[in-house]
């Protein structure tokens, strides 16, 4: 059976966008693939984050990950600092790549431009040779991600292919999985930024899924929008109209050419009512499972100290062959 593997950073909060780029293909196709979510505590360090907060995430997202329809039958989460071999792999996938890429990345670029002249980058410069390592460790075939994570898949199959040259075929080269609809959902105040997790609280573009009800339904009220009044999909030239159909499409499974025909007599005043109505209708839903879950921190540990176990059995086996094929083990 192939593997299927996505992580998610602890920091920040859950946000519908994060649901739809990756959340909700992963759970739909569970059972069809030896399946692993690791929680990127590592990854999460590249800035500073206050410790408690970290743990707190760890276990929000656990929970939430739960509450989505997470099947512990067919799905191993863990931390990744828990399983070590994520940073051992990592330290060589840096030796198969050069600073000039590293430094060309374009989530790199974008983030370094956030920081002061106070904060320290090279976590975020070699982000990707330890994102590759999460992925090459596990022989990794598919790989769901939102539209922006795309360039980092591609470096992974960079790195493991440069490898697989030196030493021989060692890692599986895996392939993203970007869904049709809502690979990039936008910010719906500045939809031509995508809705960041990273974004604070009062961000009223950003839907969290664990915001509250009334909030969501100001959020999705006020969205952008444009002043031709008509609903339609045309990202170029209504890109918040069609951030909002993005969005509904998803919740209730349809294509875009038949969301946009159910809605194309709609005001936009009545059209942003269903949307607010449907949202908050499939975020309460997951909001009550997570509150069932979150409350028994005692069982989300045990999840995840089960699932480090079993990963680190899968993790060991590629890491002690990568070990001997390098030259480091007898």
């Amino acid at each position: 059976m192939k593997t299927m593997i996505t992580g998610v950073r602890p920091t920040g909060s859950i946000t519908l966008a994060n649901y739809i780029g990756g959340i909700k293909k992963f759970i739909e196709q569970q059972d069809k693939y030896k399946s692993l979510i690791f929680i990127a505590d590592i990854h999460g360090l590249t800035t500073y984050i206050n410790p408690n907060e970290i743990r707190n995430n760890i276990l929000d997202i656990t929970a939430l990950y739960l509450a989505c329809g997470i099947d512990l039958s067919h799905t191993i989460i863990f931390q990744q600092s828990d399983v070590l071999e994520h940073c051992n792999l990592g330290f060589l996938m840096a030796f198969q790549c050069g600073v000039g890429e590293l430094s060309r990345m374009t989530q790199y670029k974008s983030k370094k431009a956030e920081l002061s002249k106070n904060n320290k980058d090279m976590g975020l410069f070699i982000y990707p040779t330890l994102m590759a390592a999460d992925i090459l460790l596990y022989d990794a075939s598919v790989v769901p991600v939102g539209a922006d994570q795309r360039q980092h898949i591609e470096k992974t199959r960079d790195l493991g292919e440069r490898f697989n040259k030196v030493y021989g075929k060692t890692f599986e080269l895996p392939e993203y999985q970007i869904p049709k609809i809502g690979a990039k959902i936008m910010n719906l105040q500045n939809p031509s930024i995508k809705m960041s997790k990273s974004a604070s609280k009062d961000d009223k573009g950003t839907i969290f899924i664990l915001d509250d009800i009334e909030i969501t339904k100001k959020k999705i009220m006020s969205a952008c929008t444009d002043s031709e009044g008509k609903v339609y999909f045309d990202e170029e030239n209504k890109p918040g109209i069609s951030n909002l159909l993005s969005i509904v499409a998803v919740i209730d499974n349809l294509n875009i050419e038949d969301v946009s025909k159910k809605y194309k007599e709609y005001t936009y005043k009545d059209f942003k009512i269903e949307v607010a109505t449907k949202v908050t209708e499939f975020i309460l839903k997951i909001q009550n499972e997570f509150y069932k879950y979150r409350n028994n921190e005692e069982y989300l540990k045990k999840i995840l100290k089960e699932g480090a176990a079993k990963a680190r059995i899968l993790a060991n086996k590629k890491m002690e062959e990568v070990k001997k094929i390098v030259g480091l083990k007898f």
